[in-house]
């Protein structure tokens, strides 16, 4: 999990500990994500499951992860 918390570290360009849409996309295309850039949003809201408008850690990990035991 550190390498997957550096990860995020490192699309968190402005620092605030969460992913807005601008940092999302540009994570998207660094990562060679092949997604139809349309569907990128779509993705976006399904991360933020929280419906906060940014995406936080917890939330990145549970939808990279998926569900982990308490």
């Amino acid at each position: 999990m550190v390498g997957l918390r550096r990860q995020f570290k490192i699309m968190d360009d402005n620092g605030s500990g969460s992913l807005d849409m601008v940092e999302f996309k540009k994570a998207i295309r660094d990562f060679r994500v092949d997604i139809d850039p349309k569907d990128v949003e779509n993705l976006f809201k399904a991360f933020d499951l929280n419906g906060s408008g940014d995406v936080d850690y917890d939330e990145f990990v549970r939808m990279v992860v998926g569900p982990m035991n308490q």
